[in-house]
């Protein structure tokens, strides 16, 4: 999915076949969403007027305004363009938006140690592998987490909605892939899950997790031999060896790690109390370890046990699939976007129903962010009307004081991002998201400054 480079016509496509009931919601949905994405960091205050802001808070305020409703058509854009490519993975992460200082706000769940409240949304997010490219969200979920009943035995949890099946629910969700694209399903432990193997393989989906549980698995195709998976996966020996690199987090510095690999086939079994256990099927995967046998002294060495769907024994097929898996950091990335590029925790609705319909449109403009740092890496040298409008060229152009005839999309998105406080040093790389949502709202303001001058000078 290409990034509009106009924020009115990228919210047309992206909202203007939402169904609300109301076609003037719909034109009022798409009218705030292109306010929205080209300031997203801003209060709603600072983004639209009075009766424009009344106009959101009414719409946030319609029944038929629901998420699913809001994000459909995205939804529908994003899933078109997945099917025309013959490789798709969809990302799938949970992450909780914390609301715990908003007293007023009605209808939260506990999050953090359960003295917080606030939701857990969890993502579903198409990537393009090579060159990493995010195509949107297949589908999101929204949820208030419920305490579960003290007492309660495995069979009564069973019976109860529960937090795992929000995979099961993303994997279902866009459907089964067109003849010619494979789509992967790629997630952390969290994903370890029997029940949400099998939902991604009935909708023809494969699947890439880490594994989490320590379960009893078949590693003969005659299902005679058994064995616990992450201890099989520890006997492994290894195929051969790589580098990758390992970004920084929590306090932690990035580095590179030179990693062993090794693989086997496992057939996977329905785990002890499943209901009717004797006629769930037996998935069949690969087990795949990833692992640094000499870290620096005192990092902690590096090991991924993860468990592929698809055939993965040859050093060039694990080499790709770990770039798949990396592929997860996305997720992350696309939560720090959310979260400070487009400020979702700082905004104010007094029930969950209108926060929904707010994080709603927020969460497809943080897409759109996340697209443009992408563009830098899939199509950096295409033109930068590809990204940008005539006049954020122009007044790019004045900026970088570039004198050459035209400009590329990496011209233009660096300039962006050094708006944002990227200094574009040889040793800096390539900006990060940040720099890039400060530098884009930075330049919207420049633009309205210039156009206001315009309608001084001419009155």
């Amino acid at each position: 999915m290409d990034v509009s480079c106009d924020p009115r016509r990228w919210a047309e496509s992206s909202f203007g076949d939402a169904v609300l009931g109301d076609r003037r919601r719909t034109q009022r949905l798409v009218h705030s969403a292109a306010k929205i994405a080209a300031h997203p960091e801003k209060s709603f205050t600072q983004v639209f007027d009075w009766n424009e802001l009344r106009a959101f808070y009414r719409l946030c305020d319609c029944e038929e305004a629901t998420l699913a409703a809001v994000q459909q058509p995205h939804w529908q854009l994003t899933r078109t363009a997945m099917g025309q490519h013959p490789l798709v993975l969809i990302v799938h992460d949970t992450t909780e938006l914390d609301f715990s200082s908003y007293a007023k706000l009605t209808g939260t769940g506990q999050i953090g140690n359960e003295h917080g409240k606030g939701f857990l949304q969890h993502n579903s997010l198409a990537i393009l592998p090579e060159p990493r490219q995010v195509l949107g969200l297949a589908y999101q979920q929204l949820i208030a987490r419920q305490p579960a009943p003290e007492g309660e035995n495995t069979t009564q949890r069973k019976k109860r909605a529960r937090e795992s099946q929000l995979w099961q629910e993303g994997f279902r969700a866009p459907g089964a892939p067109p003849p010619g694209s494979v789509w992967v399903d790629v997630g952390d432990r969290g994903s370890d899950d029997y029940e949400a193997m099998r939902a991604s393989r009935e909708v023809g989906h494969e699947f890439l997790f880490r594994v989490a549980q320590n379960r009893i698995v078949f590693v003969s195709s005659a299902h005679d031999k058994q064995d616990y998976l992450l201890d099989y996966a520890r006997s492994l020996t290894s195929v051969g060896q790589d580098v990758v690199d390992i970004p920084g987090r929590g306090g932690r510095p990035q580095r590179t790690a030179t990693v062993h690999m090794a693989s086997a086939p496992v057939w996977i079994p329905a785990p002890a109390g499943t209901p009717q256990r004797g006629s769930q099927p037996i998935i069949a995967a690969w087990v795949i370890r990833i692992w640094e046998a000499d870290p620096p002294a005192g990092v902690e060495a590096i090991e991924w046990i993860l468990v592929c769907s698809m055939v993965s024994q040859t050093l060039a097929e694990l080499k790709e699939r770990r770039d798949w898996y990396c592929c997860r950091w996305l997720a992350e990335v696309y939560h720090d976007i959310e979260k400070n590029g487009c400020s979702e925790e700082d905004r104010r609705f007094e029930t969950a129903e209108r926060m929904a319909a707010c994080l709603a449109v927020l969460a497809v403009v943080a897409v759109r962010v996340f697209q443009l740092r992408c563009a830098l890496n899939h199509q950096p040298n295409e033109q930068a009307q590809q990204v940008a409008t005539a006049d954020e060229i122009k007044l790019m152009r004045a900026f970088l004081k570039h004198k050459s005839k035209g400009m590329t999309v990496r011209e233009f998105v660096r300039g962006v991002a050094r708006l944002g406080g990227f200094l574009g040093r040889k040793c800096d790389g390539e900006p990060g998201v940040r720099a890039l949502w400060q530098g884009y709202q930075r330049l919207q303001d420049m633009l309205q400054g210039i156009h206001l001058l315009d309608i001084a000078n001419s009155s």
